[in-house]
């Protein structure tokens, strides 16, 4: 029954991407722009979450205007749901010409001063991610990314189908290690989503507006023992429109393991998580604020958030 339930849900999920997909493409923005803003004013599931994060990351700002950074936020996902649909539907390349790159001398510069092709690349569920991360591929960049994967499988095999169709290599975030050696070697840009809370066997807690974050410590790591250089790249709308731009930072500076290799791999875990907020600052409105960013704490701190129904993944525990 529960494998049942989940081919179900992944056929209403590919059905709606596969209608979408045929839509005029500003229709369809705003067509979900506004169903997403909507589920926002309803206070369905997770928006307290994003009300509970905009309040910790912003608390200088008064109410109105977080409300006001929520629903554009949830309109900005709908915005990039849709470029996904249309992105899916096979349309042609001249789909891509609407992300501009800002930076590629960055991904030179990385080249150059490790000697070595490919990178690891630090970005964020900013923006349309999906939708850029496939233009780059686009305008020719080698590029993999590392997925978390969903319980649904069968949602899982539409969203890695819907990336490898688009040109992105996808790498499973479980047994990713060997797999990032050698799309490394290959002088690939794997790409990590770091924007996400770890549990505190995976990761270390380092300031993220200016807070404790339990962060994924791995990508770090890697870079610190290989050389590996770290290159920041994120994806910002413009406005409310259709088109974007891929902002290629310089690469981060990442200390050598050397006398303290603790603290060399907390400071860079900093430094990467500093870019991030950084990039999430200049646009607040297009991250996603429903992630429980800030869920791992001490034992014995108080919950942040609020007790989630989890209606869905009740239903599949019920029918398994």
């Amino acid at each position: 029954m529960a494998k049942t339930f989940d081919r179900a849900m992944a056929a209403g999920f590919d059905c709606v991407l596969g209608l979408l997909g045929r839509l005029p493409a500003g229709f369809t923005r705003e067509l979900c722009a506004s169903l997403a803003r909507l589920y926002a004013v309803a206070g369905a599931p997770r928006v307290a979450d994003a009300r509970v994060n905009l309040r910790l990351a912003f608390p200088e700002l008064p109410a109105r205007e977080r409300e006001r950074i929520l629903k554009a936020s949830f309109a900005n996902l709908g915005r990039s749901f849709a470029e996904v649909a249309l992105m899916r539907a096979g349309a042609s390349t001249e789909l891509f010409d609407v992300v501009s790159i800002e930076g590629l001398e960055n991904l030179e510069r990385a080249q150059r001063e490790s000697g070595r092709a490919g990178a690891l690349v630090v970005t964020a569920h900013l923006g349309s991610w999906e939708f850029c991360a496939a233009a780059l591929s686009h305008h020719g960049l080698p590029i993999s990314v590392v997925q978390h994967g969903f319980e649904n499988p069968d949602i899982d095999s539409i969203v890695t189908d819907w990336r490898e169709r688009a040109g992105l290599e996808t790498l499973l975030l479980g047994g990713a290690a060997f797999v990032v050696f050698r799309a490394l070697a290959a002088g690939r840009y794997v790409a990590l989503l770091l924007d996400q809370n770890a549990s505190l066997a995976e990761g270390l807690y380092a300031p993220f507006f200016a807070r404790p974050a339990c962060t994924r410590s791995g990508p770090a790591q890697l870079a610190m023992v290989r050389g590996v250089p770290v290159v920041p790249v994120f994806f910002h709308r413009i406005g409310t429109t259709g088109t974007h731009i891929a902002k290629i930072g310089e690469p981060l500076l990442i200390e050598a393991e050397g006398q303290d290799p603790d603290k060399a791999l907390v400071t860079n875990v900093e430094r990467m998580n500093a870019v991030i907020e950084a990039a999430i600052r200049e646009s607040p409105s297009q991250w996603i604020w429903t992630h429980r960013r800030f869920k791992t704490q001490p034992a014995d701190a108080p919950p942040l958030y609020p007790a989630r129904r989890g209606v869905l993944r009740a239903i599949r525990r019920v029918l398994r």
